[in-house]
C-alpha cells in the first residue's frame, strides 16, 4: 500500500522547473535547425516559380510571333497618351499603374497566359520605393526585341544600326536565339516600363566600352535573377559580384549609370549585356 501512495504522489507532482527549462531548450534548438532549412525551402520554391513564370512569358512571347507573321510583340516605353499595344502596359513608378492588373490583362500576351499571376515574381514583395506598394509586375523585356536602341537613347557613340533592334525571331542574330535575352527578373529598385534597358558592351568595337548598368536585373533570389531566352529556355543567373544585391539592399530607385563596374561585377555585367545586343557578325 506505501508504494502505491508513494507513486501517487510522486505522478501528482507534474514536471519540474528544471524539466520544463529543458523541454523548452529542446524545442528551441530544434526550431534553431529547422528554421534555416524551412527559409532555404521556401526561396528554392520561390526560384522556381519565378523560373516557371519567365517560362510562360516566353512561350506566350513565341506563341504571338507565331501568329503574327513572326513579329515580335512590340516592347516600347509607355506612353500615356499613345494608343499602341504592347507586350505590357503601364508604369510601376506610379500610381494606379503600380497596383492595376488591367495593365496586365489587356495587353498582347495575355491572351496567352490567361493569368496576372504570371507577371509577379513571388520573392518580389518589397514595396516599390517610388510609390511605396508592393506591384504587380517584376519581369520586363530586353529593349533590342522591338524596342529600341537604348544606345542612341543614352547618347553613346555608336551610329544608329550598329545595334540592331530586332523585330521578327528570323531577323535574330547577334548573338542568336540561345544566347538572346527576352525576359528577365528585374530589380524593384529600377523597373519602370515593360522596357529594360542596358547598353551592350562595345566590346571588339572601335567604341568605348560601357562598364555601368542603366535598368539592372534582381538579385533578390540568394544573388541571382532568372532569364528567358529566344529559343525558349530559361536559365537562373547567380552572381559572383554583389554589387546588384548591395544595390537593393540600399533602396535607392533609378538607374545605375554613375558606377563603374570592376572585376567580378564588371564580369556580371558583360553576361548580361552579351546577351542583349552585340554588333552585326558578332556572336
Amino acid at each position: 500500500m506505501n508504494n502505491v501512495a508513494n507513486y501517487e504522489r510522486r505522478s501528482n507532482k507534474g514536471f519540474t522547473l528544471i524539466e520544463l527549462l529543458v523541454v523548452i531548450a529542446i524545442i528551441a534548438i530544434l526550431a534553431a535547425l529547422l528554421l534555416p532549412s524551412l527559409a532555404a525551402a521556401k526561396a528554392r520554391a520561390q526560384k522556381t516559380n519565378c523560373l516557371n513564370n519567365l517560362n510562360q512569358l516566353q512561350l506566350a512571347w513565341i506563341m504571338y510571333a507565331d501568329d503574327n507573321g513572326d513579329v515580335m510583340p512590340p516592347n516600347l516605353k509607355s506612353d500615356p497618351a499613345s494608343d499602341t499595344a504592347n507586350w505590357i502596359d503601364g508604369l510601376m513608378t506610379v500610381l494606379p499603374d503600380a497596383t492595376n492588373n488591367m495593365d496586365l490583362s489587356d495587353a498582347l500576351l495575355f491572351p496567352y497566359l490567361k493569368t496576372t499571376k504570371i507577371y509577379k515574381c513571388p520573392a518580389d514583395t518589397k514595396p516599390n520605393p517610388v510609390t511605396l506598394v508592393v506591384t504587380v509586375r517584376s519581369y520586363s523585356m530586353n529593349t533590342y526585341m522591338n524596342g529600341f536602341d537604348v544606345m542612341l537613347m543614352h547618347g553613346d557613340d555608336t551610329p544608329a544600326g550598329f545595334y540592331a533592334v530586332q523585330t521578327k525571331v528570323a531577323l535574330i542574330s547577334s548573338p542568336q536565339t540561345s544566347r538572346r535575352i527576352v525576359f528577365l527578373d528585374e530589380s524593384e529598385m529600377t523597373i519602370d516600363d515593360g522596357n529594360f534597358g542596358v547598353c551592350p558592351s562595345a566590346l571588339n568595337t572601335e567604341y568605348a566600352p560601357v562598364n555601368n548598368w542603366l535598368n539592372y536585373p534582381t538579385a533578390r533570389h540568394g544573388n541571382a535573377a532568372g532569364f528567358s531566352y529566344a529559343d525558349g529556355h530559361v536559365v537562373d543567373i547567380q552572381w559572383i559580384g554583389s554589387h546588384l544585391k548591395n544595390l537593393e539592399a540600399a533602396g535607392v530607385p533609378g538607374n545605375d549609370e554613375a558606377n563603374v563596374l570592376t572585376g567580378v561585377d564588371l564580369n556580371d555585367l558583360r553576361n548580361v549585356q552579351a546577351g542583349i545586343a552585340l554588333p552585326a557578325g558578332q556572336n
